[in-house]
C-alpha cells in the first residue's frame, strides 16, 4: 500500500512539474494554435487595446473636470467677493458725488463705526 502511495505522490509531482515546466518555455498554446486562429486573436487584442484606452481617456478626463470644477467654485467666491466690494464702492462714490454736488463737506470714513458699551448704572 505504501508503495502504490508513493507512486502516486511521485506521478502526480511529475506531472505537475511537466505542466510548470511546459508553461514556463511557451509550450501551453502551440503556434499553430495562433496561426489559426490570427485575425480573431487579432480583433480581440484591438479590442482590448480601445478598452484600455477609453477607459484612460475617461479617467483622466473625470480628473480634468473635478480639477476645474474646483477651480470655478473658488473664482465663484471670488467673483462674490469683488462684487460685493464693487457694489459697496459704488453706493459711497454715488454718496460722495451727491454730497460733494450739495457743498456739505462730508467725507467717507477710513474706519468702520464702533459702538460705546456703557455700564447699567441701575443694576
Amino acid at each position: 500500500m505504501k508503495l502504490f502511495t508513493k507512486l502516486k505522490k511521485s506521478s502526480a509531482t511529475q506531472h505537475l512539474s511537466d505542466a510548470a515546466s511546459s508553461v514556463a518555455h511557451g509550450r501551453v498554446v502551440s503556434s499553430l494554435f495562433f496561426k489559426k486562429y490570427f485575425v480573431q486573436i487579432t480583433f480581440i487584442v484591438c479590442l482590448v487595446m480601445v478598452y484600455i484606452s477609453n477607459r484612460y481617456d475617461c479617467v483622466t478626463g473625470m480628473e480634468t473636470i473635478t480639477a476645474l470644477e474646483s477651480e470655478l467654485a473658488i473664482i465663484k467666491t471670488e467673483l462674490q467677493s469683488q462684487r460685493s466690494h464693487y457694489m459697496s464702492s459704488t453706493r459711497e462714490s454715488s454718496m460722495q458725488a451727491l454730497v460733494d454736488t450739495l457743498h456739505l463737506d462730508l467725507g467717507i470714513q477710513g474706519r468702520p463705526p464702533y459702538q460705546i458699551k456703557y455700564a447699567d448704572e441701575r443694576k
